[in-house]
C-alpha cells in the first residue's frame, strides 16, 4: 500500500536529519584524515567515512532521492579504495569529497522544491570517478545490509503514527541530539513498542516551540494574576481603613442613639461586625491568592527552564561544522592550521547556539586572516608552521564562557590607534584620552579594518562590530585578550538559556512603554546644565564620551513637554553595538518581567516597535525596538533643547569629491553614474598623469583608480599620492581586473587603501568601501 504525503513528508525530514548527521561525519572523518593520523587509526577513520557513504546511498533510495543516492554511491567507491589503500588522499581529492557534500545537500534541496539541480551531476561524477584506479566493486558491510535500510525507512512511516513518548533516562546517557544539529544516528533503529528507560524520542522544533509558547501564556496569566494580587491587596487595606473608621466614630454614634431611626439603628448595631468580618475575609483571600500566585509563578519558572533544558544541545553541533570552514579559510589564505574544541560535550540553548554561530564564524576568519602568520613568517621568527587555533568552551554557573584564541602576531595597540584615525573612526584629541584597553576596544567600532587593504574577501571592516552587537541580543559580552608576537583571545560570555525576557518601563507623554533590558546601557537623573552642544545638536558626556540626546517623543511623533530650565529630567542610554544613544523620558518606572508578543498582520513591521506586552491588569503595553530608536536617532537628527539650537541660515553642506581615473569611458561613466546616484561630487581623468596633475590644483578626499592606464598606471599614481607630504593622507581605491595575489601585494606596497577586483564588481561592494574611506 502506498504511502500517505504526510508520512513521506516525516520521512524526508527524517532523512534530512540523517543526511546531515553523515555529511558531518564524513566531512570529519576527512578532515582528521587530512590532518595526519596514521596506521589502524587512519583504517578505521576510512571505514567510518565509507560506512557514512553507504548508509547515504540506502537511505536515499529509500525516500527517492535519487541524485543524493547517486553521489554517495561514487563516494562509496571512492572511499571503498582509499581504505583498502589507506593512504592520505591529496588535498584536492578532500576537497572534492568536500565539494560532494555540499552538492548532495543542494541536490535534497532540489528534490523538495521539485526543481533542477544547481550543479553539472554528470562532471562531479566523472570527477569522483577519475580518482578511483581500481575500478572492482567495493564489498559490501554485512552490518548494513541494503534491504534492511529502505525496510527501516517504512518502519518509520509506522512509528509515526503512533502517541508521542518521553522517558527520562534511568542513567546518565548521551544527551539527546536535535535532528537539524546531529542527524540520526547511523545505528538508530525505530519501533512501535513503548520506550524502555534511557531512550529517547526525536521532537521537531516546531512543536516544542508550540509548548514553549503555551508557557509564555502561562507566564503572562501569572503576571495578570499579580495585578490581580495587587487589587486584593488594595482592596483589603480600603476595608481595614473602613473598619477602623466605623470602630472610632461609634462611641459618638451610640451617644447619639436616641436620635437616629430605626434602621440607623440597625446599621449601627451591624456594621462593625460586618466590616470586621469582610476585612477578615479580605485579608484571608489575599494571602490565598498570594500564595496561589506564588505557587503558579514557581509552576511557570520550572515549566519554562523545563522547555529550555529540552532545547539544550552539545556546543559541538556547531563547533565541529566549523572545522571546515576553518579549512577552506586556510586554505583560501595559504596558511596551516591546526583547529581544536575543548569542552565541546558542554550543552546550551539551542536559540544561543544559532545566535553565537555568525559571531564565532568571525572570529574565527579574523583569527585567521589578520592573527595567525603564514608558515614562512612564522618559521622566520621561531614558531612552527602550523598555527594553533582553539575553541574552549566551559560552564561557569549559568554562563557558558567560549575562547577563540590563536598563537599569530597579537595586536599592536600602536597599530589599532594609527589604522583608526586614518579612517577617521577616532580623532587624535580621543586617542589622547585613552588607555591601551580602550583603544583596543576600537576594533569593534563599526567601519573598523585592521587590514592594510580592502579586499573583496577581508578588511572592509564588518565583523567585529557584529560580533558584539550580536552578542548583545543575547545577553552576553566579549573581552578581548592579547600579546604582541605571542596571540590574541577573544572571550565570549553567554547564558546557558535565554530567560524571560525583562523589561525596563518608562513613561512618555503619560503613555507606558516597555524597552528590553537587554538593550539598556544605563539610567541618569541630569539637569539642563548638563547638556552640551555638538556640531548643532545636543549631547551629554558620560565616562568621557559624547553621546547624542534625543527625545523619545520625538521620535514617535508624539507631543513633546516643555522642560522648566531647573529642571531635572530622566533619561535612558540605550545601546546597539558600539552607538549608544540617550532618550528623554518624562518618568523611569522601573524593571519587571514581560512577555513579548509579536506584532500579527496587517502590523507585522511598524517602526520602532517590536511587539506588546500585558500588564497585570490586562492592559497592553508597547515594547519599543531598540534597534530602530538608535538607527532614527542618528540619521533624523531632531534635537532635544532646553534652549532651541539652530543651523546657521545660509550654511552650505560641503559634498565628498572623489577622483574617478580610467582609462575605459565605459567604466569611467558607469563609476561615475554609481558615485553621484549616491550624493557624491565627481571629476574623471583618463589616466594617471593627468590625475596627478589634477591633484596638483584642486582637493579631492578620495580617488578611485584603475591599475592598466597609459602614461601613468594606478600603482604609480598610488606610489607618488603616497610619497607626497600633501596628499599621503587620501585614500586611493584601486578597482582593476588584475586578480592576482602578487597584483594585490603591490597595491598593499604602494599604499593603496582598497583593492577591488572588477570581476567581483558589485555597485553596493563600491559604495560601501567608499563610505568606510570618506
Amino acid at each position: 500500500m502506498p504511502l500517505s504525503p504526510q508520512i513521506i513528508q516525516q520521512l524526508l525530514q527524517m532523512f534530512t536529519g540523517e543526511l546531515d548527521g553523515q555529511i558531518q561525519a564524513i566531512t570529519d572523518g576527512l578532515l582528521r584524515i587530512e590532518k595526519g593520523v596514521e596506521g589502524h587509526e587512519r583504517r578505521m577513520a576510512f571505514e567510518a567515512i565509507f560506512r557514512s557513504a553507504h548508509n547515504i546511498k540506502g537511505a536515499g533510495r529509500g525516500v527517492e532521492a535519487l541524485d543524493v543516492s547517486h553521489i554517495a554511491h561514487h563516494l562509496e567507491s571512492l572511499f571503498g579504495q582509499l581504505k583498502r589503500d589507506n593512504r592520505t588522499p591529496s588535498a584536492e581529492l578532500i576537497d572534492l569529497s568536500l565539494e560532494s557534500m555540499d552538492c548532495m545537500r543542494e541536490a535534497l534541496e532540489a528534490f523538495k522544491e521539485k526543481r533542477a539541480l544547481g550543479f553539472n551531476m554528470d562532471a562531479l561524477l566523472q570527477r569522483i570517478d577519475s580518482h578511483i584506479i581500481t575500478q572492482s566493486e567495493v564489498p559490501e558491510v554485512p552490518e548494513v545490509p541494503e534491504v534492511p535500510e529502505v525496510a527501516e525507512v517504512a518502519e518509520v512511516a509506522e512509528v509515526a503514527q503512533q502517541p508521542l513518548m518521553i522517558t527520562e533516562a534511568t542513567s546518565t546517557p548521551e544527551a539527546p541530539r536535535d535532528d537539524a544539529d546531529e542527524g540520526l544516528a547511523a545505528n538508530n533503529r525505530y519501533s512501535t513498542e513503548p520506550p524502555r528507560h534511557n531512550s529517547f524520542i526525536r521532537v521537531a522544533v516546531d512543536k516544542l516551540e508550540t509548548v514553549a509558547a503555551a508557557a509564555e501564556e502561562l507566564q503572562v496569566a501569572k503576571i495578570e494574576m499579580d495585578g490581580h494580587v495587587e487589587l486584593m491587596q488594595q482592596l483589603s487595606e480600603q476595608l481595614n481603613r473602613l473598619s477602623g473608621l466605623c470602630s472610632s466614630a461609634a462611641p459618638s454614634l451610640h451617644y447619639q442613639a436616641n436620635n437616629l431611626p430605626v434602621e440607623g439603628l440597625r446599621l449601627l448595631e451591624n456594621s462593625s461586625s460586618t466590616l470586621s468580618e469582610l476585612n477578615a475575609l479580605a485579608s484571608q483571600l489575599f494571602k490565598k491568592l498570594r500564595h496561589s500566585t506564588h505557587r503558579l509563578g514557581m509552576l511557570s519558572h520550572t515549566l519554562q527552564s523545563d522547555i529550555r533544558m529540552l532545547r539544550l544541545v552539545p556546543i559541538t553541533s556547531l563547533l565541529n561544522p566549523m572545522s571546515r570552514t576553518v579549512r577552506d579559510i586556510a586554505r583560501e589564505l595559504d596558511k596551516q592550521v591546526d583547529y581544536q574544541i575543548l569542552g565541546g560535550d558542554i550543552e546550551i540553548d539551542r536559540a544561543v547556539l544559532d545566535g553565537v554561530r555568525d559571531p564565532l564564524t568571525h572570529l574565527l576568519r579574523n583569527a585567521i586572516d589578520h592573527g595567525l602568520e603564514r608558515p614562512s613568517a612564522r618559521l622566520a621568527v621561531g614558531k612552527p608552521a602550523l598555527g594553533n587555533l582553539s575553541v574552549t568552551v566551559q560552564a561557569i554557573g549559568s554562563q557558558i564562557r567560549m575562547t577563540v584564541t590563536d598563537d599569530g602576531a597579537g595586536i599592536e595597540v600602536a597599530k589599532i590607534a594609527d589604522m583608526a584615525r586614518k579612517q577617521k573612526i577616532v580623532s587624535a584629541t580621543e586617542l589622547a584620552s585613552m588607555d591601551d584597553q580602550d583603544i583596543l576596544d576600537l576594533i569593534f567600532r563599526p567601519g573598523f579594518s585592521s587590514k592594510g587593504i580592502i579586499t573583496s574577501v577581508s578588511g572592509r571592516g564588518v565583523g567585529l562590530d557584529v560580533v558584539r552587537q550580536n552578542l548583545r541580543k543575547l545577553k552576553g559580552s566579549v573581552e578581548l585578550r592579547t600579546r604582541p608576537g605571542k596571540g590574541t583571545t577573544f572571550v565570549l560570555n553567554l547564558p546557558l538559556t535565554l530567560a524571560t525576557e525583562h523589561g525596563l518601563m518608562i513613561r512618555a507623554n503619560d503613555t507606558l512603554f516597555a524597552i528590553p533590558t537587554s538593550s539598556v546601557e544605563r539610567v541618569l537623573d541630569l539637569r539642563p546644565e548638563d547638556i552640551v552642544e555638538v556640531e548643532a545638536s545636543q549631547a551629554i558626556i558620560v565616562a568621557g564620551r559624547t553621546i547624542p540626546l534625543r527625545r523619545l517623543t520625538d521620535l514617535l511623533e508624539m507631543p513633546s513637554r516643555e522642560l522648566a530650565t531647573s529642571q531635572h529630567f530622566s533619561v535612558v542610554l540605550i545601546a546597539k553595538g558600539w552607538d549608544i544613544v540617550g532618550f528623554v523620558v518624562d518618568e523611569i518606572l522601573g524593571e519587571r518581567d514581560i512577555v513579548i508578543k509579536p506584532l500579527q498582520a496587517p502590523l507585522v513591521s511598524v517602526r520602532h516597535v517590536t511587539g506588546g506586552t500585558l500588564t497585570g491588569r490586562g492592559d497592553i503595553i508597547m515594547v519599543l525596538n531598540p534597534s530602530d530608536l538608535i538607527d532614527s536617532a542618528l540619521t533624523r537628527v531632531k534635537t532635544f533643547s532646553v534652549m532651541p539650537v539652530k543651523l546657521n541660515e545660509g550654511a552650505v553642506v560641503k559634498k565628498t569629491r572623489i577622483l574617478v581615473v580610467d582609462d575605459s569611458i565605459t567604466t569611467r561613466t558607469l563609476e561615475k553614474s554609481i558615485l553621484e546616484a549616491a550624493g557624491y561630487e565627481v571629476v574623471t581623468r583618463v589616466d594617471g598623469q593627468q590625475a596627478w596633475d589634477f591633484l596638483q590644483q584642486e582637493p579631492v578626499d578620495l580617488v578611485v583608480t584603475d591599475v592598466e592606464m597609459p602614461t601613468m598606471n594606478g600603482f604609480e599614481l598610488t606610489e607618488k599620492i603616497k610619497q607626497s607630504e600633501s596628499l599621503a593622507e587620501l585614500p586611493v581605491i584601486m578597482v582593476t581586473s588584475l586578480a592576482k595575489d602578487e597584483d594585490q601585494q603591490r597595491g598593499i606596497q604602494v599604499g593603496a587603501s582598497a583593492y577591488i577586483v572588477k570581476g567581483d564588481f558589485e555597485t553596493r561592494l563600491l559604495l560601501d568601501v567608499v563610505r568606510q574611506m570618506v
